[in-house]
């Protein structure tokens, strides 16, 4: 793997879980930094070169402070001096895809799931991260390859107006949003293994090939990704080998506690892995502040005071109530196609007038994250909500449609994204808004008719 193939990995954020959120992208270049020291002699000056390079990609349109943020993340992951330890390496001769070490991550104190499985090496420390992705397995398995685990956070959590969608619609929308210079060879194929159901696809950018395989486990979404150069066959049938393998904790009888991993020194080899056994998938979660959802129906939405508002739907929400990881509330998550999605969200508003304008005025930028484009002006429209601010974006190869509204202590966002060809969705953005009525309630139904959402260009 080349310093400029990890520098465009790293840098458009396509890499394991595959440029679905800006946080992601951090993640990625970490991961892609650690490969590229441990895989390469590197001095000062050689990684000096190398931050530049990463500061190079950045977005120029980014504020300055959020430019001096980029800055940080980069000295941070990017040291002038220090190498990682050579217990952290695949020792020389080593065939990369023998399982040899038993890795286990402990649950999260956040109630993110704990799992355990065989690997070919140990695992490099895993970076602290305060909720959000974060990379919990890091096996460096030498020639620029490697095997990850990052947990992207929980099903439905919002970032940057990107949403986090089910393991089944990931590589999907990863697929839509991707730019030029990315290759899908194959399709996205769904597997049953030990750790659920599984979806899996590969993407190639320069000559770098990325295999994720996307699960989740209690609303929490996970992917495992194997890293290789193109055209490299050495890693064949490892995803599947390490699934073989996964067992979730803690287990039945289980206590939570898990031992810590071994090091080096006290490495073992792991016997020959039998066949497990297909596990079915695991129940989905009951749906939080929703009362029995059923297509067509109403939706209620509430807190802890009561009812805050209420709907109708057109289908069955995938997640509701999901805490994100800048303070954003996702109230409901509606799933219209493996690339359209309508999303709920709000935000705690101090009262400063003109908040939902400036936002939409001026959207957000990340350093490595998509690209935000708006794709016609600022409209304002009477709904069953309220007079709302509407605004349509191009978000790298798709189409977001923002509805913002200020009100009683909240900053309220209604998000339809979808491809541009997927026009009959916008429906359920007009149906959303058409029936929406704040508590308390005085009809016996969500049935007001108001002006429906423009559909955006495209």
């Amino acid at each position: 793997m080349t310093t400029s193939t990890l520098l465009a990995l790293a840098a458009r954020a396509i890499g394991v879980g595959g440029g679905m959120r800006p946080v992601l992208a951090v993640v990625v270049m970490l991961a892609a930094v650690g490969i590229l020291l441990v895989a390469v002699p590197v001095g000062p000056l050689h990684r000096w070169l190398l931050r530049r390079r990463m500061l190079a990609t950045m977005d120029p349109a980014l504020s300055p402070d959020e430019r001096e943020r980029a800055r940080a993340v980069v000295r941070a992951a990017v040291p002038l001096r220090g190498r990682s330890s050579r217990d952290e390496r695949l020792p020389a001769g080593h065939d990369p895809a023998q399982l040899r070490v038993t890795l286990t991550v402990p649950p999260g104190p956040d109630g993110c799931p704990g799992f355990r499985i065989a690997a070919p090496w140990h695992s490099r420390p895993a970076l602290e991260a305060d909720g959000g992705s974060r990379q919990v397995t890091t096996v460096l398995l030498r020639g620029g390859r490697a095997l990850l685990v990052v947990v992207l956070g929980r099903v439905g959590q919002v970032e940057e107006g990107c949403v986090l969608a089910p393991a089944a619609d990931r590589p999907h929308v990863q697929r839509a949003q991707a730019r030029a210079g990315t290759a899908f060879p194959g399709e996205v194929v769904e597997v049953l293994t030990p750790a659920g159901p599984v979806s899996r696809h590969a993407f190639v950018a320069g000559r770098t090939m990325v295999t994720d395989t996307h699960v989740d486990r209690d609303g929490w979404a996970f992917v495992v990704g194997v890293v290789r150069g193109e055209g490299d066959t050495s890693l064949d049938g490892l995803t599947d080998a390490v699934l073989a393998t996964w067992r979730w904790t803690p287990d039945a009888g289980e206590p939570a506690g898990t031992p810590a991993e071994p090091r080096a020194s006290e490495a073992r080899e792991v016997p020959d892995v039998p066949e497990a056994p297909v596990v079915p998938e695991a129940p989905e979660p009951e749906p939080a502040s929703v009362d029995d959802a059923v297509p067509g129906l109403g939706l209620v939405l509430a807190d802890d005071g009561g009812p805050v508002a209420r709907c109708l739907v057109p289908t069955d929400p995938v997640a509701t109530d999901v805490p994100c990881p800048d303070g954003t509330r996702t109230w409901v998550y509606l799933r219209l196609s493996p690339t359209a999605h309508l999303v709920v969200t709000s935000t705690p508003w101090d009262g400063t007038a003109g908040l939902a304008l400036r936002d939409l005025e001026q959207p957000r930028r990340t350093a490595w994250g998509p690209s935000v484009t708006p794709a016609g002006p600022v409209t304002e429209r009477r709904t069953g909500a309220g007079d709302v601010l509407v605004r349509t974006f191009r978000v790298d190869g798709v189409l977001r449609t923002q509805v913002r509204l200020d009100r009683e202590g909240r900053s309220w966002t209604w998000s339809l994204t979808r491809v541009p060809d997927e026009r009959h969705v916008l429906a359920a953005l007009d149906d959303v808004l058409r029936t929406w009525q704040w508590a308390p309630f005085d009809d016996a139904e969500p049935a007001a008719r108001v002006d429906a959402v423009p559909p955006p260009p495209g």
